[in-house]
C-alpha cells in the first residue's frame, strides 16, 4: 500500500515540486560544502592555517550550521504568517544569487567568498526547513505522512551523498572548482523552477506580529515547543539524529586521511555506503510502518533504529583500523590498500548498517512531529524543532573541535555517539511499551 502510495505522491503537484526543490537545494548544500571542506582537507588551500585539520573542519561546517540559530525562529513565524508557498518560491529565487557568489568562489578559488557563500546557504536553509516541515502535513493526508517523509529523507541523502562525492572529487580534477560553479548554477535554476509549481498553502496566522529580534524569537518558539512535549520527543530524537550523523560525516574526512592514512576516494567510498544505509533504512520505513505492528505512530520501530545505530557504531569503535597504513611523509595510499586491509571490510558494514538503522530511527519521528503539531503554531514548533536540530549539530560541532584541541583519541566521538544513544534507547524502548493517551494527537 505505502509503495503504491508512494508513486501517486510522485505525479502530483501537492508533492512532486516539492521534492524537487527539496533534493537540488541539498545537493547544492553538500556540493558547496564538501568542496569547501575536500580544499581544506585534501587541496591545500590555506583556511584557518594556524589549526590543525581537526579543528578546520568543523569550523568550516559550522559556517553552515550557525546561521540556523540566528534566523531559524523568525522564519519559523514568517512560515505561520505568509502563504508557504510563496516562501518556498522566494527561497529558490535567493538561492540563484548565492549559488552566483558560490559560483565566483569557485572561480578563483576565494575560500573566503565561499565561506561567505556557506554562511548564506545556512541562513537559506534555516528558512527552507521549517516551511518544508509545515507545509507537508498541510498537502499530504494524515496517514501519507510516513511514506512522504520516507520519500524526501531517503532521497535527501541521496542527494547529499552525491553532493559530497561530486564536491569532494570535482574540486581534485584540474579546472573542477569551475566546473562546480555551472553545476551549482544549473541545480539552483532547476530547483527555482520546480518551486513555480508549488500550490497555495494558506497561512494559518496572517494577523500574526513577527518579532525579528533572534534571541527573544528563539525563546518563545522554544517556549511554545516546551508547552507541546508530545511534538518535543520526536523532536529531540530528530535533533539526535542529526548530531549523531553530523559527528560521523564531520569526523570522517580527517579520520580517514590523517589517522588511517587514506586519500578522498576511500573517503567518497564509505560515505556512499553511509549514506545508501540511510536511504535503506529511511525506505524501509514505507513497509514496516504499516498497521499497530510497531504500536502507536511506530514507536517501536524507532527504538528499534536506535539500537541497531548502538550495536554496529560499538562494533565499529572496537574494530575500526586507527593506525595509519602509511608513514607521515608518504602519499595517502588508495583504495586498494583499503580493501586490502584487515578490518575495512568489517568498518564498512558497520558504518552501513548503522545507517540503515538510523534512518529506521528518524522517519517515523518526523512523520510523528508533524502530526501532533497544532496547524496553527505549527511552522513555529517546526522552527523549535531546527533550532533544537542545529543546536545539537552545534554542539556536536564544538565538541569535536574540543576534542581535537585536547588531542583525543580519535574514536571518541564513536564513543559519544554510544554513550548518548543508550538514554534515547532506554526512552524509546520504555515509551513502545508504556504508550502515553496523549500521543493519540
Amino acid at each position: 500500500m505505502s509503495v503504491k502510495q508512494a508513486g501517486a505522491l510522485m505525479t502530483q503537484r501537492r508533492f512532486w515540486p516539492l521534492f524537487v526543490l527539496l533534493q537540488t537545494g541539498t545537493f547544492n548544500d553538500n556540493v558547496l560544502k564538501n568542496a569547501l571542506i575536500g580544499l581544506i582537507t585534501f587541496g591545500g588551500v590555506v583556511f584557518l592555517s594556524g589549526l590543525p585539520s581537526g579543528i578546520r573542519v568543523p569550523v568550516a561546517a559550522f559556517i553552515f550550521t550557525g546561521p540556523f540559530l540566528l534566523v531559524c525562529a523568525v522564519a519559523g513565524q514568517i512560515a505561520d504568517k505568509v502563504d508557504r508557498g510563496v516562501i518556498l518560491k522566494t527561497i529558490k529565487r535567493c538561492e540563484i544569487g548565492i549559488m552566483l557568489i558560490a559560483a565566483l568562489g569557485f572561480w578563483f578559488v576565494n575560500i573566503w567568498v565561499l565561506a561567505f557563500a556557506l554562511f548564506l546557504m545556512g541562513a537559506q536553509s534555516a528558512f527552507f526547513s521549517p516551511t518544508k516541515n509545515a507545509v507537508l502535513p498541510q498537502w499530504l493526508e494524515s496517514d501519507e505522512l510516513i511514506t512522504g517523509n520516507s520519500i524526501l529523507n531517503g532521497f535527501v541523502f541521496v542527494f547529499i551523498l552525491v553532493g559530497m562525492v561530486g564536491g569532494l572529487f570535482l574540486v581534485g580534477m584540474e579546472g573542477g572548482p569551475r566546473i562546480v560553479a555551472v553545476i551549482l548554477l544549473v541545480f539552483a535554476l532547476v530547483g527555482w523552477g520546480a518551486s513555480e509549481f508549488v500550490p497555495p498553502a494558506p497561512a494559518p496566522k496572517p494577523e500574526l506580529k513577527i518579532n525579528f529580534e533572534p534571541v527573544t524569537a528563539t525563546i518563545n518558539v522554544l517556549r511554545k515547543a516546551l508547552d507541546s512535549p508530545h511534538v518535543l520527543r520526536p523532536m529531540l530524537g530528530i535533533a539526535w539524529f542529526y548530531g549523531l550523523s553530523t559527528m560521523i560525516i564531520t569526523t570522517l574526512p580527517d579520520y580517514v586521511a590523517n589517522v588511517m592514512g587514506y586519500d578522498r576516494n576511500v573517503l567518497i567510498v564509505i560515505l556512499v555506503f553511509s549514506t545508501l544505509g540511510i536511504l535503506i533504512g529511511s525506505l524501509l520505513c514505507m513497509v514496516l510502518a504499516k498497521g499497530e505492528r510497531w504500536g502507536k505512530e511506530s514507536v517501536g520501530l524507532s527504538a528499534l533504529g536506535i539500537c541497531g545505530v548502538i550495536v554496529f557504531v560499538t562494533d565499529l569503535y572496537f574494530n575500526a583500523p586507527s593506525h595509519s597504513v602509511v608513514g607521515p611523509h608518504d602519499p595517502r595510499a588508495g583504495l586498494a590498500t583499503f580493501f586490502a586491509a584487515e578490518g575495512s571490510k568489517r568498518m564498512i558494514f558497520d558504518i552501513t548498517m548503522a545507517s540503515i538503522f538510523n534512518g529506521l530511527f528518524v522517519v517515523p519521528l518526523q512523520a510523528m512531529a508533524q502530526r501532533r503539531a497544532d496547524p496553527a503554531i505549527r511552522a513555529r514548533l517546526m522552527s523549535a524543532g531546527a533550532v533544537l536540530l542545529n543546536l545539537f549539530v552545534n554542539v556536536v560541532t564544538f565538541a569535536l573541535i574540543g576534542m581535537a584541541a585536547l588531542a583525543l583519541p580519535p574514536k571518541s566521538p564513536f564513543l559519544i555517539i554510544i554513550f548518548v544513544s543508550l538514554f534515547v534507547a532506554a526512552y524509546s524502548v520504555w515509551r513502545t511499551f508504556h504508550p502515553i493517551k496523549q500521543e493519540a494527537i
